[in-house]
């Protein structure tokens, strides 16, 4: 089913900064049941970008964009109250971004899918030192550790995490998403399991790491 209009609907009220009928419009697709899944990867996903580029290409200011995001961090959030998880896989995954990354929007949409699918999910969002993630996921021993990045500023700090989750948790598997440039990606692949290229994708692959698929 296509959502083109919704999602056109959506960015209109983003670009508004109205953040009431935003919320309003969630609940009324909620009631047309549209799944979770098509809301996240057919209208947020498609809308933070949208924003994000008015904002590069000077469409947009600063405080407009921000306004725009919070919306979206805010039905996220709301989204993951009130989810019910199919089943319960018993596995546990550590969800947030990469050192040096501030899009957390994307860590978020991941740990609601990921909790909707069965797993415990720890989200710690973003802004931690590399040395707090490593000595709580050594604490937390979480079966999957999915990071997000969005910025190659971030690839040094990035790769200098990886070394020291590979060293102090040999047993856990790694998962990132969000880089697309065939490059970066190419480095980063030396040091994860996965490269995720959608949430789809980086859903489907954690089942298979984990034996959990079905």
């Amino acid at each position: 089913m296509s959502v083109q209009p919704q999602m056109e609907t959506f960015i209109n009220c983003l670009e508004a900064g109205d953040r009431r009928r935003c919320f309003r419009l969630i609940q009324e697709w909620e009631q047309q049941k549209l799944s979770d899944e098509q809301l996240y990867t057919d209208i947020l996903i498609p809308s933070l970008i949208f924003i994000g580029t008015a904002w590069e290409s000077n469409r947009h200011g600063i405080v407009e964009e921000h306004v725009a995001t919070q919306i979206i961090k805010s039905i996220v959030a709301s989204k993951a109250v009130t989810l019910t998880p199919r089943r319960d896989l018993g596995k546990t995954a550590m969800v947030g971004c990469v050192p040096n990354e501030h899009h957390e929007i994307g860590s978020m949409l991941l740990a609601n899918m990921l909790e909707s699918e069965g797993w415990k999910v720890y989200l710690y969002g973003s802004s931690v030192p590399q040395q707090e993630l490593v000595k709580s996921a050594t604490n937390m021993k979480p079966d999957l550790i999915c990071l997000t990045m969005k910025s190659i500023g971030c690839l040094e700090s990035t790769l200098q995490l990886l070394v020291a989750i590979r060293r102090d948790l040999p047993g856990t598997k790694i998962m990132l998403g969000g880089m697309h440039i065939p490059s970066v990606r190419a480095i980063l692949s030396e040091h994860v399991d996965i490269l995720a290229d959608n949430f789809i994708d980086g859903i489907k692959q954690a089942e298979m790491l984990a034996g959990t698929s079905t």
